[in-house]
């Protein structure tokens, strides 16, 4: 297979899956298995082959993938998980394409869903592509926003190949083995939440910038507001944003700080004239979610919070 070298990153406990309870291994077994398996070991033998084609599946390249979408559409989904991660996981399905990640720091995750509605032709069966963002996103500089891309995954050279407006690139794709494992998404009770246009989210955030490295997210129930703050070592921003600015709003106190480089470099990717909802909780994670792509793209971000130390 021609894959590049990748370096296996370290799995952060916080977000590995729960394992599955271990079977009670001092139970009898029934007699009935005791004689399926003494047909001159084919029973043994075919468990055993079941079960390497069942871990086999989904976890190797898709046997079929091509597809053709409008330029401004995957360069949107692209640049939204370059913001946070280098290499992702393509999980290919007949269905769409379906991308996990988290940064190197723990701080902030993507689950993002590219709907098989969001293609203008989409043809694909179950795996996984192995993919560098830096240099898939420098390949689609090449399209413009109504320019079609089309893209194919070559089963021989294990290459997946772009073609855009006469140009065609072949791109290697990395041994998804190599990739950071995709974490679960955690069970949480956010009990605040608000939706804005995206350029609100991005005028706090510029306002910001200017005092601190670190943005507050503040829910006032009984002002039934949202505040957007931060505070440095001589002056302090707050951002009030009313009913005014909001879509739907559910006012419950709640506080929480975070890091402005993440926000910040996440908020650089909204689309234009997005409707953003963010739920949050005191000093619980945030989440983010958004779409495009006519709805067939939704797009969900966390970020965990910096837990003050008085």
């Amino acid at each position: 297979m021609d894959v590049d070298d990748a370096t296996t990153a370290e799995t952060a406990e916080n977000t590995q899956p729960k394992g599955e309870p271990e079977p009670d291994l001092e139970s009898e077994p029934d007699s009935e298995p005791e004689q399926e398996s003494n047909t001159d070991g084919e029973a043994d033998e075919d468990v055993e082959e079941d079960a390497e084609e069942e871990a086999d599946v989904g976890t190797g390249p898709p046997s079929q993938f091509q597809a053709a979408i409008m330029g401004g559409d995957i360069k949107e989904f692209v640049g939204t998980l370059r913001a946070i991660v280098d290499e992702v996981k393509f999980n290919v399905e007949p269905d769409g394409i379906q991308v996990r990640a988290v940064d190197p720091a723990n701080v902030a995750m993507d689950d993002g869903v590219l709907s098989a509605g969001a293609f203008e032709s989409y043809d694909a069966s179950e795996g996984v592509l192995g993919l560098n963002l830096e240099r898939l996103e420098g390949v689609l500089k090449l399209a413009k926003k109504d320019d079609l891309v089309e893209l194919s995954f070559d089963t021989n050279t294990f290459k997946l190949v772009i073609y855009i407006d006469g140009v065609e690139f072949t791109m290697a794709c990395i041994d998804p083995d190599s990739i950071r494992s995709e974490p679960e998404i955690p069970d949480m009770d956010l009990p605040a939440s608000f939706t804005v246009d995206e350029s609100q989210i991005r005028r706090g955030v510029k306002a910001a910038d200017m005092v601190s490295d670190h943005i507050q997210i503040r829910c006032d129930e009984t002002e039934q507001a949202v505040f957007i703050e931060a505070q440095g070592d001589t002056d302090d921003v707050s951002l009030e944003l009313t009913e005014e600015e909001y879509t739907e709003l559910t006012a419950v106190d709640a506080e929480a700080l975070f890091s402005l480089d993440y926000v910040k470099d996440i908020s650089r990717k909204f689309p234009k004239n997005a409707a953003i909802s963010i739920t949050f909780g005191t000093d619980f994670p945030m989440m983010i979610e958004y779409e495009f792509a006519d709805g067939e793209c939704e797009i969900l971000s966390m970020i965990a919070p910096r837990i003050r130390s008085n």
